[in-house]
């Protein structure tokens, strides 16, 4: 009775199978949900190394295009033959425009004021001291005072102070009893007025290229001093980037491709790859690559930007020119040099994009 209840109470061989095959189905769907949890981990560390060696390599490959010497740059722009030509355009004895100033001031003086002296001594003294007045040495750099202003005033200062000398003698029968010599100035307030308003545009014209060349000026020494500490930047992220993975600048590619391998090769350990610390480190180091380069991108843009303004300012003053008696420019120069500077503008302009697209 015993022996039959216990033989009862214990599975069957058929039972026992089913359990049996019921265990090795689980083993199997564990396996596979194993094999596809290992297979969706190794898609996404797959995922995160092409990421990171995208990161790494743009920064490595690009980080040289960081180097830039921009004093170099500006040196080179501002020796160029526009450049020369506009600093000859600065000059008022210069006739790349066209005219020299020089020639109409002395025009000016002998109209305005030469003509109303009567004694030939007194008209030989004026032109002498204008001519003095105006063979000083005027202006040899892209800015300065207004040396045509400096000109005309200093004209003014000796003609307002000019005298001629007017002697009255005093006769008694046929003996001259006295003489009298009276110095008088010799020219009026309204000869003065109407040589000024003659040279007023002129001037004026003087005045806006010189603004425009210490405007740039200036401009440019601002960006020198944020260029230093712009370089420095770069210069020590650079030595950073490169002591992290032990680089040389030499062979890089080749050092990248060993180091960081396709992503399509076969035995990629990606996981051992993205959580090697050094690699760790040197994607943070590459992240912060986009920064700086806007950094250099953002100070390129700044400098083009004063040099356009600068040559825009000259352009629009070189056409005010164009108002200018006839008798006293050729108008064809002027225009040469403005199209000279158009076309230094559209070049300049292709190189900025030729710059920005190196970036991409």
């Amino acid at each position: 009775m015993l022996i039959w209840a216990y033989s009862q109470s214990q599975p069957g061989s058929t039972d026992l199978q089913k359990q049996l095959d019921e265990l090795r189905s689980r083993i199997k769907t564990l396996e596979k949900e194993n094999d596809e949890l290992k297979s969706e981990s190794r898609s996404n560390d797959s995922v995160v190394y092409c990421i990171l060696r995208y990161e790494i390599f743009k920064a490595f490959t690009h980080v040289s295009q960081l180097d830039f010497d921009f004093k170099n740059t500006a040196d080179k722009i501002a020796v160029t033959g526009l450049f020369t030509k506009l600093m000859q355009a600065n000059n008022p004895t210069s006739d790349i425009l066209g005219f020299r100033f020089t020639e109409i001031i002395f025009s000016a003086s002998e109209k305005h004021f030469k003509e109303a002296l009567k004694d030939e001594g007194d008209k030989k003294r004026f032109s002498q001291v204008i001519s003095k007045i105006i063979d000083n040495p005027v202006v040899s750099s892209l800015a300065n005072t207004n040396p045509v202003t400096s000109v005309v005033a200093a004209i003014i200062n000796i003609v307002a102070g000019f005298t001629t000398s007017r002697t009255e003698v005093e006769k008694e029968g046929g003996r001259i009893k006295d003489v009298t010599v009276e110095q008088q100035d010799a020219f009026e307030n309204r000869g003065i007025s109407a040589f000024r308003n003659e040279l007023k545009e002129y001037i004026d014209f003087y005045d806006a290229l010189i603004i425009a060349s210490c405007d740039y000026l200036e401009g440019l020494d601002a960006l020198n001093r944020k260029f230093a500490n712009l370089i420095q930047s770069v210069t020590d992220y650079k030595k950073e980037l490169y002591t992290e993975l032990d680089f040389k600048e030499s062979n890089l590619l080749m050092q990248l491709a060993k180091l960081l391998p396709d992503p399509a090769a076969d035995g990629i350990n990606y996981s051992g790859i993205i959580h090697d610390p050094k690699i760790q480190k040197s994607q943070l180091l590459a992240r912060k690559y986009p920064v700086l380069q806007q950094a250099v991108s953002s100070f390129k843009k700044e400098y083009n930007t004063l040099l356009f303004n600068f040559l825009s300012d000259y352009i629009k003053t070189l056409k005010t020119a164009r108002d200018f008696p006839s008798g006293d420019i050729d108008k064809t120069k002027t225009d040469a040099l403005v199209t000279d500077i158009e076309t230094f503008i559209n070049s300049q302009k292709g190189k900025e994009r030729e710059e920005l697209d190196a970036f991409r």
